[in-house]
């Protein structure tokens, strides 16, 4: 009679430390060798080797700054087409189709992720200009652009104080590079609730960013706009402020089940 073998039998050694590595990142940004080292319970030889491994895939970066390691863009890939309880982009889409549709404009959902700033979708009315700088599962320099300003502005300060161990970007003149000018400016925005980034991501184009919050309060994600400067700036103001406002509140009340 065959004999009837448990689950543990069949794991892979190999694998099951590369997973329990991955498990040491659990609220951590950053990790040193001897961090994960300490973590998993792994001889240090054994971790550095499967960290390189993890690196080869996209699984796990290093800072070459502080030589530390992070997760890779490859679990964002992944995450990316996991089912939550409330889909963030199937809330947000129609919200913000019929916001591009009346404005004109190109709308963005973003997400806060180990210091970078995801674009989750990306819509566009086909009469407007479209603006292409910012993809799909892409990234911005974190002091460049609406949304990648608004949503570190709420991180805790040991969370900016990570983010600006790495260089700000200048993509334009307008970009803000100096790091106390910077922090200023994130006070800024934390005060007023928003952020209106003119010409720091390219010339003539702005964005508009508004945050998203769920049931605790805690900021979900970013839903944003950009356009021609013209047509989002009038009188040294936001124009389309209330309605991504209004649209922002919209997403929340379907975040917690409500229309």
């Amino acid at each position: 009679m065959p004999t009837t073998k448990s689950a543990s039998t069949h794991n892979v050694r190999a694998v099951s430390r590369a997973l329990a590595i991955l498990g040491s990142f659990a609220d951590k940004s950053l990790q040193s060798l001897a961090e994960v080292t300490n973590v998993t319970g792994l001889d240090k030889g054994t971790t550095r080797r499967l960290l390189l491994t993890m690196m080869d895939a996209g699984f796990i970066a290093q800072d070459q700054a502080t030589q530390h390691y992070r997760l890779g863009r490859a679990i964002r890939d992944l995450a990316a087409n996991v089912a939550d309880d409330v889909d963030l982009r199937a809330v947000a889409v129609p919200v913000l189709t019929e916001l591009a549709a009346d404005l004109h404009i190109t709308a963005f959902v973003s997400v806060y992720d180990d210091g970078d700033v995801v674009c989750l979708e990306r819509i566009h009315d086909m009469k407007g200009i479209e603006v292409h700088w910012w993809a799909v599962g892409g990234t911005l320099p974190y002091n460049c652009g609406g949304a990648p300003k608004l949503l570190l502005a709420y991180r805790s300060e040991a969370e900016i104080d990570v983010a600006l161990q790495r260089p700000l970007v200048a993509m334009t003149p307008k970009s803000v590079t100096d790091p106390a000018k910077f922090r200023e400016q994130l006070a800024k925005i934390r005060e007023r609730g928003w952020e209106c980034a003119i010409d720091d991501v390219a010339v003539g184009l702005t964005a508009l960013a508004v945050p998203v919050r769920g049931h605790d309060g805690e900021i979900v994600c970013c839903i944003s706009m950009a356009g021609l400067t013209p047509q989002m700036v009038g009188r040294g103001r936001p124009v389309h402020l209330d309605r991504l406002l209004a649209a922002a509140e919209k997403i929340e009340r379907r975040l917690r089940g409500g229309r």
